[in-house]
């Protein structure tokens, strides 16, 4: 017999490139990535969601019980913790060493300054392309909208869907 998943209610904040909605979602043991790279929906449940423009980030225009977003437009997802991210053998896949690189995004809505741990030197390539999810994980992120500089968000942990991403570049590399 098979355990059910444990599930548990974790907040986060999910942009699009119009909106900024608040909410609570279920996610089992693997977090907010399993969630996210679960190829049998294409939604993600948002309960008690507060939504509000990327224009106005602080005036909300709808508050709803449940609200469903669809995966590919979701553009990065906020998270106030970084165990709310996932299981680490997830997302490490076996490695143990990671370097820490400091990277700033640019999206077409959106720029992003943040953490980006990788297994050895960091190859672009390989970070658009490898893993099994769409989304690159970041730490210690400031997202900013670009046309909107009300909406600033500082967060410990963000998932950045890889679709959104234009340009990306190391400004501070780990040590020799």
């Amino acid at each position: 017999m098979v355990a059910p998943p444990i599930l548990r209610n974790i907040p986060a904040d999910f942009l699009t490139t119009n909106h900024y909605i608040l909410g609570q979602v279920k996610v089992s043991n693997t977090g907010m990535v399993g969630l996210l790279s679960d190829i049998n929906s294409r939604y993600v449940e948002v309960n008690d969601a507060n939504v509000a423009r990327i224009v106005k980030p602080e005036k909300v225009i709808d508050y709803v019980p449940v609200l469903w977003l669809v995966k590919p437009q979701i553009t990065a997802v906020c998270l106030s913790k970084r165990d709310y991210v996932g299981s680490i053998s997830m997302i490490r896949a076996g490695y143990s060493h990671m370097q820490v690189y400091q990277v700033k995004i640019i999206t077409p809505v959106y720029e992003i300054e943040a953490t980006l741990e990788w297994a050895g030197r960091l190859e672009f390539y390989a970070l658009m392309s490898e893993g099994k999810t769409q989304y690159i994980i970041l730490y210690d992120a400031v997202i900013t909208a670009t046309l909107f500089p009300g909406l600033r968000i500082e967060t410990p942990a963000m998932l950045l869907n890889r679709n959104y991403l234009e340009a990306m570049n190391v400004t501070r590399s780990p040590g020799p």
